[in-house]
Formats: structure tokens, sequence, C-alpha cells
């Protein structure tokens, strides 16, 4: 079964999150011609604290 990860520091409502799962599984499956019932999504949310770039945690980048 193919699994799809998605790691993002932004905090998305439920809904968001069922259109992007939606949305990655038909694209998986138009792409490869994989049965969308056999893909696998894992959304996994990253505290913007434990998140950073350039040396700088996300957060830090929020305040300024």
């Amino acid at each position: 079964m193919p699994l799809i990860q998605v790691s993002q520091a932004s905090q998305q409502s439920t809904e968001k999150k069922r259109e992007l799962v939606k949305a990655l599984t038909q694209a998986y499956a138009q792409a490869t011609g994989a049965d969308e019932a056999k893909v696998w999504v894992i959304i996994n949310d990253v505290p913007r604290d434990s998140w950073g770039t350039g040396g700088v945690p996300l957060a830090d980048r929020d305040k300024g």
C-alpha cells in the first residue's frame, strides 16, 4: 500500500485535512493507476516552535 506523509507547521482545520487527504489520494491514484482505497495518507502537524529554517524556529519568525 502506498503511503503519503505530509509534515506541516501550519495547523489546519479538520475540514481542510479531509480535503487534503482526498486530493492527495486522487492525485496519486490518477498518476499511478493505484486503487484509491489502498492509498494511505498521514498528516503530521508540527508545532511551529519545533520546526526551523535558517537556524530560527518558525515561531520566532512569526514574532518579527
